[in-house]
């Protein structure tokens, strides 16, 4: 397979566009569907949907929209707007797969973060494809396929959130409501030349979303700018009482000063990068210190992040998967999994409650030692949102170790109760000649998405200026 890129017909579905044009009366939301769903037909790649709302049914939500709306103003924030949904979260009459047939129902009921977008006038195009049980950073763990980088069809598209990555970075819909437990939403964002944000945790409603790792799930959103993530996050996000993990109130933070203190891994940890993507970052971090834009590096002690991104899957932590599908594993077993997830289920058991206790001891330990870094030393912490950007034979070869090292600087993040926002900085050469994306992830203190997103933009534009020639 070659570049998908160039085949794709392009459509500015930009929330800003669309907000314009429906104001304007240039344009509905019957147009955009109908324009959508052509792309979609038209598109090579049939690994990103795992269930399409039936064209008919799209337009049908369109044609409700412009009726209920005929003679009222100001529109609704996502009016017309279509979205694509992450199949582990909950759709009434949907099934939700999980990517594991043998496991799929019908919820009679769609998640809350997900009907907030429904009830803003978003129009919902389907469900997409994932890593199995959301377990992976690869997109390459589905029996309903592999979707691939939008930039070149050899390549991972990134996972778990892997077709809804792809669904935005070709174009097919405006954004895409994803999740991320340890990556699964900024690694396939950076790998498609995307935002991802992930934001606090218990800030939107995780309330049918199937758990891969309760404690640390989130529900987020992949977009192609700053500003339509944003948008989105602030339609979905908002207190659930239902949510056993939301948060009735933020404590109120400082704003960022003027100079911005960043802090990154340091040298010993960014040695797993590749050639192309240490000259990404490097170039990156330089232009930021080198420059007016108002940044400074602080040396940190690196240690807690590192000690809580090694706990995911080398603590009692991992087997949270097994509590989560113990239903499923009990009447199912583990034969009918995708190879990789079972070796992984696998060795996700054995964990006494002993060493459970001493783990959430132990994490409690690394986000205190982080918190204080976060208040006395720096503002934001800057990481490459992954090492770099394997072509699918190459996950084929080792897809558990690869799979490991692509989360180097990803799960640590909800682990110790921080935010993010991943946002493309640059492109790379690969060896057909093809430019790919490089992208860096912005992590501060829960509460700071407003400031990070804010700082995501000012950033993305400051490269724009000052690129690294390939």
């Amino acid at each position: 397979m070659g570049s998908l890129e160039a085949t794709a017909e392009q459509h500015d579905l930009s929330i800003a566009s669309l907000r314009e044009l429906y104001n304007t009366q240039k344009t509905t939301p019957i147009d955009i569907i109908n324009q959508v769903y052509d792309h979609i037909e038209s598109y090579p790649d049939t690994a990103v949907w795992i269930h399409l709302v039936p064209r008919d049914t799209a337009l049908g939500a369109a044609s409700s929209l412009i009726s209920k709306y005929a003679e009222q103003q100001p529109l609704p924030a996502l009016y017309g707007i279509p979205f694509s949904v992450k199949d582990s979260i909950d759709v009434e009459g949907i099934p939700t797969t999980v990517a594991c047939p043998s496991y799929a129902y019908t919820p009679n009921r769609t998640a809350p973060a997900v009907q907030r977008i429904l009830d803003a006038g978003g129009i919902l195009i389907g469900k997409t494809n994932l890593d199995q049980f959301a377990t992976g950073l690869v997109g390459h763990r589905s029996p309903y396929g592999t979707p691939r980088c939008v930039f070149d069809s050899d390549y991972i598209s990134g996972g778990s959130s892997s077709g809804s990555a792809v669904s935005v970075g070709s174009k097919q819909v405006s954004f895409s409501v994803a999740t991320d437990t340890a990556g699964s939403t900024r690694v396939p964002a950076t790998l498609n030349g995307l935002v991802g944000l992930k934001p606090t945790l218990g800030t939107i409603s995780t309330v049918g979303l199937v758990p891969a790792c309760k404690t640390a799930d989130c529900i987020t959103v992949i977009a192609r700018s700053v500003d339509d993530a944003r948008e989105a996050w602030k339609v979905m996000k908002g207190y659930d009482d239902e949510d056993v993990y939301a948060r009735p109130l933020l404590p109120s933070l400082p704003t960022f000063p003027a100079t911005i203190r960043f802090a990154i891994p340091p040298s010993e940890k960014l040695s797993v990068l590749s050639p192309s993507y240490m000259q990404q970052f490097s170039h990156v971090i330089d232009t930021l210190i080198g420059s007016e834009s108002g940044f400074q590096n602080c040396p940190i002690d690196y240690t807690p992040f590192q000690s809580a991104n090694d706990m995911l899957y080398g603590s009692s932590i991992v087997s949270q998967r097994l509590v989560a599908f113990d239903d499923y594993l009990k009447q199912h077993g583990m034969e009918k999994l995708h190879p990789v997830i079972k070796t992984i289920f696998e060795s996700s058991s054995g964990f006494d409650a002993v060493r459970a206790y001493q783990d959430i001891f132990d994490l409690a330990r690394y986000k205190r030692q982080a918190h204080k870094q976060f208040q006395n030393i720096m503002d934001i912490l800057i990481v490459p949102s992954t090492v770099t950007h394997f072509t699918v034979a190459e996950i084929e070869e080792d897809p558990i170790a690869r799979n490991k090292l692509m989360g180097s600087f990803t799960h640590f993040v909800n682990l110790l109760d921080l935010c993010a926002v991943a946002i493309p900085t640059g492109k790379w050469k690969n060896p057909k000649g093809n430019l790919m994306p490089f992208g860096i992830t912005l992590i501060a203190e829960a509460g700071r998405d407003t400031e990070l997103m804010e700082l995501g933009e000012k950033i993305i534009e400051y490269m724009k200026v000052h690129p690294l020639v390939v």
